[in-house]
């Protein structure tokens, strides 16, 4: 599998930490992958990793490369799985999800909850440090053991620190802030909103890989796009991608935003459900989704209409970064063609004809944003393992994970 995250490393690291580091973010990869990612020389990678296999800190891993490749398979290095953990937090509308993630990039642990709509930050805390401790009991690792955790919110983060700003979704959590969430779940943090981290998620585990170039979309209560540009994920300053607020009729419905006519007041759950309401009453999701699934000829009109004004919003976006692949996501992506179909022809229709993106669903379903808060962190952590001699009869030495 190959990842690429871009990430500034400082001149001085030891050819030890790069690689340590590169296996750290990355997850599993070759002695030919880490030579590249790291930037060290092939020679000098082999030395290394023999070094750090002698001592139990990189082991084989059992897992066979994604795609199949021409010529003898090389074999993948990872770090010790036990060595620690790393939490992804995903904080919804209504509900709070964690992942516990292994550093051989293994989910091994789940853990979620309900949350009443409009909670507060303080609450929705405390109910995210219990499912962590929760996902760490399930795995059988001390507390000491988790290294860091990534959050994800569905609004802005503004970055620097990272602060949640002001938004509708998020009424109660206006102003907090990645040193108030670590305090409160008792590791170290890196936050960002819901869309990035889907596309992160995507582009690390998922429909992106292997990918510089990517667009994905979150088809959802709210529309979020998270891009991807030369293998960086694009934060900004206050938050990127926010394809859900471009105005699409100044005189049109009220946004959450404040503003008249936005992308999403026409396009996301909430509109096509609210379109619905005359034939089929108050809809639920799911019943949504088995109306589209029984192919009501009006569930499947409204969302193929809300689909393509998507598509020709994204063509927008396409025009300007010219992606390889447009990634859709969400709790919508589970309509299949019916929402993937329309999104292509309206793409295909608007763009320059020499720059048409491969447009597919993600692969990742509902976990693609706690995995892109977990590769967040691993990616932005400076944690490393000590030097020291870790092999006791076949395993890690007692309290190597505590390094």
């Amino acid at each position: 599998m190959q990842r690429r995250i871009r990430v500034d490393r400082p001149v001085s690291m030891s050819s030890r930490d790069l690689v340590l580091t590169a296996l750290r973010a990355r997850g599993p990869m070759s002695r030919a992958e880490l030579a590249r990612h790291a930037g060290v020389a092939p020679s000098t990678v082999t030395g290394v990793v023999q070094d750090l296999m002698a001592t139990g800190l990189v082991v084989t891993s059992p897992h066979p490369r994604d795609r199949p490749r021409p010529g003898r398979p090389g074999l993948r290095l990872t770090l010790h799985p036990r060595l620690g953990a790393v939490a992804g937090v995903e904080f919804c509308f209504d509900r709070l999800r964690v992942l516990l993630c292994d550093l051989a990039h293994d989910v091994i642990a789940t853990a979620d909850c309900e949350l009443p709509y409009a909670h507060s930050s303080e609450s929705a805390l405390a109910a995210a440090r219990k499912l962590v401790d929760e996902a760490l009991a399930a795995a059988r690792l001390p507390r000491e053991a988790l290294i860091g955790a990534g959050v994800s919110v569905p609004g802005p983060v503004s970055r620097h620190p990272d602060t949640v700003k002001s938004s509708a979704i998020l009424p109660g959590w206006h102003g907090v802030t990645a040193d108030d969430i670590a305090e409160a779940l008792g590791v170290v943090v890196s936050v960002d909103n819901d869309s990035n981290l889907a596309a992160l998620g995507e582009h690390v585990w998922g429909a992106g890989r292997g990918c510089d170039d990517s667009v994905t979309l979150k088809f959802n209560y709210g529309i979020g796009c998270g891009l991807f540009v030369n293998g960086a994920l694009v934060r900004g300053v206050g938050g990127a991608g926010e394809i859900g607020h471009i105005t699409v009729d100044e005189r049109g419905p009220l946004c959450r935003c404040g503003k008249r006519g936005c992308l999403e007041t026409y396009t996301a759950i909430a509109a096509i459900i609210d379109a619905l309401r005359p034939q089929h009453g108050a809809l639920t999701l799911h019943e949504l989704m088995g109306l589209l699934s029984a192919r009501d000829p009006g569930a499947v009109r409204v969302v193929g209409d809300a689909a393509e004004l998507l598509g020709t919003h994204l063509a927008a976006v396409c025009n300007l970064l010219a992606p390889r692949r447009v990634i859709v996501t969400g709790p919508m992506a589970a309509a299949g063609e019916l929402v993937l179909s329309p999104i292509s022809t309206a793409i295909r229709r608007h763009i320059a004809p020499n720059a048409v993106p491969q447009v597919l669903l993600g692969e990742l379903g509902k976990r693609n944003t706690p995995l892109g808060a977990i590769a967040l962190a691993l990616d932005e952590s400076d944690w490393l393992p000590r030097r020291r001699s870790a092999l006791t009869n076949g395993r890690v030495a007692r309290g190597l994970a505590l390094a």
